[in-house]
């Protein structure tokens, strides 16, 4: 029976990408049939196919070509998307963008102009090229969601497809957890047996699924501190639990403390939220909050056996050995240690100005200690190897504003999709600070870029209420 289950939702991308292609067609159609096709406004189209996409990106290369798996719905979409903006920008050469959020963006689109010029002193050029292009189309994931977001309306929207997008990946895990089912994009395909006790679900590995859900947890969480609705409160809950039990399977420490700062930051928001009092929704989001965090300790504790974590997946939440690894310079501690060391090393080596776009590798690689295991799993350090000191600089000032800002539309915003976006934002983006630690590069990782995007597009709309209420 597993085996069937598994072969059916191992040609599950088949099925993913006909019901949204399906839906897509389908509202075009609803449109065409109300208004001629010369009174459809183009960027009306532009902005729905934006949104399709989205999903898309998160799934990446599990919808694509089978046996070509970088030919993806994604790129394909994104390519027809930037020659339909490129064609609406020649046709209409004035046009207003309202931006509020505009030293923000402009650190984006330096980092990329750097990343650029910074190709010259790369000493693997193919590889800074291939940074360089990823880098560009995140950014621009990033931008194109300030400009697609032009409304409340649409936040609703978007926030609706991402988590139906999120509960997937969800489903897709359990079902992993409780079949030998795998998708045919998981790195534990084919692998040795110890390791096939963990979930990837769209993913390639189960750090990249952990960090997926430690983004996305926040806006379950928060749903109770919104809503009286039992429904609501109730399929929320449900989902969190479930939620935890695929980041158990996962194994990934480091998404357990963005979880640790996300919990907080939560609790925070409701103490400073303008004109909030004690009210039932914000006792029962404690409550919630609080046994999340309970459930938690229990699972990778194997102290709740309702989760039936093997004991190899529960030595992997051992935080007792990060100690003795880091002393005798072995395991994930020791190597982590390394790779930091080893980094720095050639970052001063490079006067502080990066060793190139996407050549942290091709310099770890060549250094004693980081032969073997060269890959950073460290954003941060990512970010600062490759960029040089004035991007991590720029880096760390762009989220610490964007941490700002959210703060203040949680706190603030008025309207409530606006307040909830901003509190689960604000809460997965702090818990990010630890989360980045996990993925194995975050140049690709989709679900970062779509929160930044998401972010300031949630900012860039608070700031234009505000204008107007000044005004």
């Amino acid at each position: 029976m597993g085996a069937v289950i598994g072969f059916a939702l191992a040609q599950g991308w088949i099925l993913l990408v006909a019901i949204i292609i399906g839906v897509a067609i389908a509202f075009l159609g609803v449109l065409l049939v109300r208004s001629s096709l010369s009174k459809l406004p183009f960027h009306e189209i532009l902005r729905w196919g934006f949104l399709i996409m989205l999903p898309f990106a998160i799934v990446g290369s599990l919808a694509a070509w089978p046996t070509f798996r970088t030919l993806s719905a994604f790129r394909l979409l994104y390519l027809g998307l930037c020659f339909g903006t490129v064609t609406w920008l020649l046709l209409k050469p004035r046009f207003s963008l309202g931006l509020e959020v505009g030293g923000l963006l402009t650190f984006l689109a330096s980092w990329a102009v750097w990343t650029l010029g910074s190709l010259t002193w790369a000493a693997d050029k193919l590889a800074g090229v291939k940074y360089f292009i990823f880098l560009a189309m995140m950014v621009s994931l990033s931008i194109g969601m300030v400009l697609t977001v032009n409304g409340v309306r649409t936040v609703r929207i978007l926030v609706l497809i991402l988590l139906l997008t999120f509960l997937t990946a969800i489903g897709i895990g359990l079902v992993e957890i409780a079949t030998d089912f795998r998708l045919p994009t998981s790195g534990l395909v084919g692998r040795v047996e110890r390791v096939q006790w963990a979930a990837t679900s769209f993913f390639h590995n189960q750090n990249d699924f952990a960090t997926y859900i430690a983004l996305w947890l926040p806006f379950l969480l928060a749903v109770a501190l919104f809503t009286r609705r039992v429904p609501a409160v109730s399929a929320a809950v449900v989902c969190s639990l479930l939620s935890v039990v695929c980041l158990v399977y996962t194994g990934s420490r480091t998404n357990l403390l963005a979880l640790a700062l996300a919990i907080p930051s939560l609790l925070l928001v409701i103490a400073f939220r303008r004109g909030m009092s004690i009210k039932w929704q914000q006792v029962v989001g404690v409550i919630i909050l609080c046994g999340i965090a309970l459930v938690t300790y229990l699972g990778i504790s194997g102290s709740l056996r309702v989760l039936a974590l093997p004991e190899i997946g529960v030595q992997h939440w051992r935080f007792d050995t990060l100690s003795s690894e880091i002393a005798a310079g072995t395991g994930s501690g020791g190597n982590r240690i390394k790779l930091i060391a080893n980094g720095l090393t050639a970052l001063r080596n490079s006067y502080l100005l990066g060793v190139g776009p996407g050549n942290a590798e091709y310099h770890l690689q060549r250094m004693p200690g980081t032969e073997v295991a060269y890959n950073l799993h460290n954003w941060w350090m990512e970010v600062l190897l490759n960029g040089g000191i004035f991007v991590f600089a720029g880096y760390v000032l762009f989220y610490a504003a964007l941490l700002y800002a959210l703060f203040q539309v949680a706190v603030k915003a008025q309207d409530e999709i606006l307040s909830y976006a901003g509190v689960s934002l604000f809460a997965a983006l702090v818990g990010y600070i630890f989360g980045a630690l996990s993925p194995s590069s975050a140049i690709h990782f989709t679900p970062m870029w779509i929160h930044f995007g998401l972010g300031l597009a949630v900012i860039n709309l608070h700031r234009k209420r505000d204008t107007g209420a000044q005004a």
